[in-house]
């Protein structure tokens, strides 16, 4: 497993850092387009919104810039949450291409979570540790490929910002890669407790390439 330095390496706690920032989402309505939302321990230090000045292709592409902080251990995602019953059983490719500015680090990341025994379960996650962007980036690609066990109830994926800079994202694909070779394998680290679903989970993956017309 990929572990995030200074991020989301506990299932547990994002499950409850998420709900908080779905319950505040409001004030971003009129800046990200509907299914996204900032979350993490310090999302309070990173502004989440469409940029119509920076693109790699279309007229748009996602950015993630930090408020001025400077401490490499802050850190934000920008996530959407959705139904991982489509997917079970399958092996799935996030990828999207990445541009960075002054940047401590960035990258995509993805987590399944589910139900192993009766109890909330991280399955498997890739933050894309040791293949992120830092400093100044022209758009690059990256991927993360997993396999969704038959357990699975959720997955989470998007992109995080570690420490001060700035981190565009563009052209995000989630598709099934059944020949592709996996960049983090299944670990079955069970949480405890009852599994909460998560509010705001969607059926399937929307505004992927930041394109729409933004809520408000």
């Amino acid at each position: 497993m990929h572990a995030l330095r200074g991020g989301p390496t506990r299932g547990v706690r994002l499950a409850t850092l998420v709900a908080t920032a779905l319950c505040a989402a409001a004030p971003l309505a009129a800046q990200v387009p509907a299914g996204w939302l900032l979350s993490g321990a310090n999302a309070d230090l990173y502004r989440m919104r469409v940029d119509r000045d920076v693109a790699r292709s279309g007229e748009a592409s996602l950015r993630l810039e930090a408020r001025g902080n400077r401490r490499n251990d802050e850190w934000a995602v920008a996530v959407q949450l959705i139904d991982a019953a489509p997917w079970r059983g399958q092996r799935i490719r996030l990828s999207g291409h990445l541009r960075s500015d002054d940047l401590g680090s960035g990258g995509l990341w993805l987590r399944v979570d589910g139900i192993l025994d009766g109890e909330a379960a991280q399955l498997v996650v890739d933050n894309a540790e040791d293949r992120r962007v830092s400093d100044e980036t022209d758009w690059t690609l990256q991927e993360i490929v997993v396999d969704v066990p038959a357990e699975s109830v959720t997955i989470l994926f998007g992109a995080m910002i570690n420490g001060d800079g700035e981190l565009w994202v563009d052209g995000l694909t989630l598709e099934p890669a059944p020949d592709a070779d996996v960049t983090a394998e299944v670990t079955n680290t069970v949480l405890g407790g009852e599994y909460q679903r998560p509010l705001g989970m969607l059926p399937t993956p929307v505004n992927l390439d930041f394109e729409i017309e933004l809520e408000g």
